[in-house]
């Protein structure tokens, strides 16, 4: 509960924050950043080896795994520094952006960085110490934006964009070593190469499980920067910043608070497809607004935040909008698939993406981010679809319910969107200017209502369960976890 609501409210900061930095920096700058951070994304992924998660799943001595777990990330991670590092005119010239070798120079160190922090992050959330994860979110978070907007206006141009995430990273380390207990990754222990085996044989397959989901998230983002230009990307990756890097991190919550539960009661089959499929209806009660909320009003948002360069970035932002509602139902089973040992599952689902997206990319590239943004709903879609079946060969009598877990949300969404079509066609009538901020106000305060209440109706009950909850979670008085 706490880091739902931590994750919301920082999410909102930032996007006001992007705001900022959209009309202080060119699009050409956000262009180049993202596809420098191809680069890093794609090392980082192999530094865990899987590990975090099969430290969380792990049912062995804590102590041990995390000792043996922190030495192989660790070591992995200065390994890949050492790549990027020598190889930044070779990486630059793979994607056809030589301007990126400098900016790689000075990011390489967020390898090693990620890898020394990913153990005491697992631990912390093996130990579900939420509230202190929380407490690193927030203030590294917080850092970088500060950052980022204070150097953007002060003229430094993408390099505030590179300053912050590193001191952001930094940051988040060093609170990482502090707040997680024990020390016990780097207390050392005699090496135990059967447990190593046991862990990378889990944390591998769990990596080619998020290594097809990484392959399948940077396909996009890979083509647009090769074929169709930062400039291009700079408009891509911002539609694709505030849809689903919004919902991505209530994934980031999503894994970190289901997988150590689920892991409890993995033994339970009933117990476990009541869990998951009471998550996946929470999940949605928050997602799918959201996600319809932005797609309706997305015209409006672009004419008054932003500057009229953005324009182009409208209709990419909508269809990513429905894929934003697609992605985080489908991430569920991920961690429902972790949590039951069954990492390959995630390999199987996201090659099915894979080989869904790649040709829809190559089909729809010539109708620019617009095409390249209809394929990745598509691959979504059938991704999910396929999530779905697998459910069912893990529980029993859960894959048949998913459907009417979903279904309310998707009732009082829509019953949503028509409501806010119906004011844009009122405040119109009156001669109100849409792109204004009191009007934008009006039509998402208006849709949430709507929402609300007819979600309130059809789910009287859990609506009530899940306000109980956050009443007593921040009652004054309330146990606080630690």
């Amino acid at each position: 509960m706490i880091m739902g609501g931590v994750n919301i409210t920082l999410r909102v900061i930032t996007m006001v924050s992007s705001v900022l930095l959209m009309n202080v920096l060119d699009v050409d700058d956000f262009g180049i950043m993202g596809t420098a951070m191809i680069v890093l994304y794609t090392t980082n992924l192999f530094a865990g080896l899987g590990l975090t998660s099969a430290l969380i799943q792990s049912q062995a001595n804590r102590a041990q795994v995390a000792f043996q777990s922190f030495l192989v990330t660790s070591g992995v991670g200065v390994l890949l520094f050492v790549i990027i590092y020598l190889n930044v005119d070779t990486f630059a010239a793979l994607l056809g952006k030589p301007a990126i070798a400098p900016i790689l120079v000075w990011l390489a160190p967020l390898v090693i960085i990620g890898g020394l922090g990913m153990i005491p992050d697992a631990l912390m959330q093996k130990q579900m110490m939420f509230s202190r994860i929380s407490l690193i979110v927030i203030v590294s978070e917080f850092t970088y934006i500060g950052m980022a907007v204070g150097l953007a206006y002060a003229g430094y141009g993408l390099w505030s964009l590179v300053y912050a995430i590193l001191t952001k990273s930094l940051l988040v380390l060093i609170l990482g070593w502090i707040l997680t207990p024990g020390w016990e990754w780097i207390t050392p222990r005699p090496w135990d190469g059967a447990l190593m085996k046991r862990l990378l044989s889990f944390g591998l397959q769990s990596t080619g499980g998020g290594i097809a989901t990484f392959i399948y998230s940077l396909i996009d983002v890979t083509a647009v920067a090769r074929w169709l230009g930062t400039t291009q990307l700079g408009f891509y990756q911002k539609s694709f910043d505030f849809t689903s890097r919004t919902v991505d991190g209530l994934n980031g919550v999503l894994g970190s608070v289901l997988l150590p539960s689920y892991v409890l009661i993995q033994a339970d089959s009933e117990r476990l497809s009541r869990a998951y499929l009471k998550s996946l209806r929470l999940i949605s009660f928050i997602i799918v607004p959201v996600a319809l909320g932005m797609l309706i009003v997305a015209p409006e948002m672009v004419a008054t935040f932003l500057e009229p360069r953005w324009e182009p970035m409208v209709i990419p932002f909508q269809v990513l909008c429905v894929a934003s509602m697609i992605k985080p139902l489908s991430a569920t089973t991920s961690v429902l698939f972790t949590s039951t040992g069954k990492p390959g599952y995630n390999l199987k689902a996201g090659i099915v993406v894979i080989l869904v997206l790649v040709p829809m990319i190559v089909l729809l590239l010539p109708y620019g981010i617009v095409g390249v943004a209809f394929a990745v709903l598509t691959a979504q879609l059938l991704g999910f679809a396929y999530n779905i079946y697998q459910v069912g060969l893990v529980l029993d009598r859960t894959a048949s319910r998913m459907p009417a877990a979903i279904a309310p949300s998707l009732v009082a969404a829509g019953l949503m969107l028509a409501g806010v079509m119906a004011m844009k066609a009122i405040l119109s009538q009156f001669g109100i200017v849409l792109a204004t901020i009191p009007a934008v106000i009006v039509l998402v305060a208006g849709g949430g209502i709507v929402y609300s209440v007819v979600l309130y109706l059809m789910q009287r009950n859990l609506v009530r369960e899940v306000v109980g909850l956050a009443l007593t979670r921040f009652r004054p008085n309330a146990a606080h976890s630690s």
